[in-house]
C-alpha cells in the first residue's frame, strides 16, 4: 500500500496529525513544562478538552464510592472522550491518574484506545526488577490511593506508597489553584517524598508517580536516587508511539 492510500481503518477527521487527546480536570494552578497540561511538554501535537466543573476531589470520591452514583460522572468522561475521537484523535488520556479506577469502563465505551493513568505502568516496571525489589509509588494524597486504584492498574496491592504532607507547598499550590508557583519549592517537596519512600522501603527499585503533576520532577528524582522513574509523560509517549509508529527511511 502506498503512503498516500487509505487503510481499512482510516476515518473522517476534523483535525489531522493529532494522535493524543487529553481530558483535563477543571483546575487553575500554574502548570510547568513537564506537566501534562503544559503544551511545551509534548514532542507531538495533543488536543486538550476541559471537563468543566469536574475536580480532583470529585474523581477521587467517585472512584471509591458507589459505582451507580458515579455513573453520571463516568458518562461525562465517555462523552468527552468520544467527542475527541470524533474530532480526529487516535487515543485518549486524562490529567487525573485516579481515573484508573474507571480504566476498564472507559476503554470499553470509547471508540479509540484509552490510557487513563501513569499507574498502568506498574506491572511493566515490576517485570523489570529483581525478585528482591519492588516498585514504589509517589502520590499527592496517600489516603486517596486505594486498593481500587491498584487493582484497576493490575498492580500488586502491597506496594510501598508515599504521599505529600497536606501542609507542603506543592499540595497547597494545587489545592488553592495558585497562579504562580516555584519549581524549586515544589521540587523539594517531591524529592523529600521520594527520600521518605526509599528510606522506609530500601527494596524500592523503581518509582511510578501517580500524580500527573509530578512529571516535571522525575529527572531530579532519578538523578538524586539512582532509580528509574515512570510518570504520566512516559506513559503517554509510549502510548503515542504505538498509535503513530515511527517511519524509517
Amino acid at each position: 500500500m502506498s503512503a498516500t492510500s487509505f487503510s481499512a481503518t482510516e476515518r473522517a477527521r476534523t483535525i489531522q496529525g493529532v494522535s493524543i487527546g487529553i481530558l483535563m480536570l477543571d483546575t487553575g494552578f500554574m502548570r510547568l513544562p513537564g506537566d501534562i497540561g503544559h503544551g511545551a511538554t509534548w514532542r507531538f501535537p495533543v488536543q486538550y478538552a476541559l471537563m468543566s466543573g469536574v475536580t480532583g476531589p470529585q474523581v477521587m470520591a467517585a472512584a471509591v464510592g458507589d459505582r451507580n452514583a458515579a455513573a453520571p460522572l463516568l458518562d461525562r468522561f465517555v462523552d468527552a472522550a468520544n467527542q475527541l475521537a470524533a474530532l480526529g484523535v487516535d487515543g485518549i488520556t486524562t490529567s487525573c491518574c485516579f481515573l484508573v479506577a474507571f480504566q476498564q469502563e472507559l476503554a470499553t465505551r470509547c471508540s479509540v484506545p484509552v490510557a487513563t493513568s501513569s499507574l498502568l505502568q506498574i506491572p511493566l516496571a515490576v517485570s523489570l526488577l529483581r525478585p528482591d525489589q519492588r516498585v514504589g509509588v509517589l502520590t499527592a494524597k496517600r489516603a486517596a490511593l486505594t486498593d481500587v486504584h491498584l487493582a484497576s492498574s493490575r498492580a500488586p496491592l502491597d506496594l510501598p506508597v508515599a504521599g505529600l504532607p497536606e501542609h507542603s507547598r506543592f499540595f497547597q499550590n494545587n489545592l488553592t489553584n495558585a497562579t504562580h508557583v516555584s519549581f524549586d519549592e515544589q521540587a523539594q517537596d517531591i524529592l523529600d517524598c521520594a527520600a521518605r519512600l526509599l528510606d522506609e522501603h530500601p527494596e524500592t527499585g523503581a518509582i511510578v508517580s501517580e500524580c500527573a503533576n509530578f512529571a516535571p520532577y522525575s529527572a531530579l528524582i532519578a538523578e538524586r536516587f539512582g532509580v528509574p522513574v515512570y510518570d504520566i509523560v512516559s506513559l503517554i509517549e509510549w502510548f503515542q508511539s504505538g498509535l503513530r509508529p515511527r517511519r524509517y527511511p
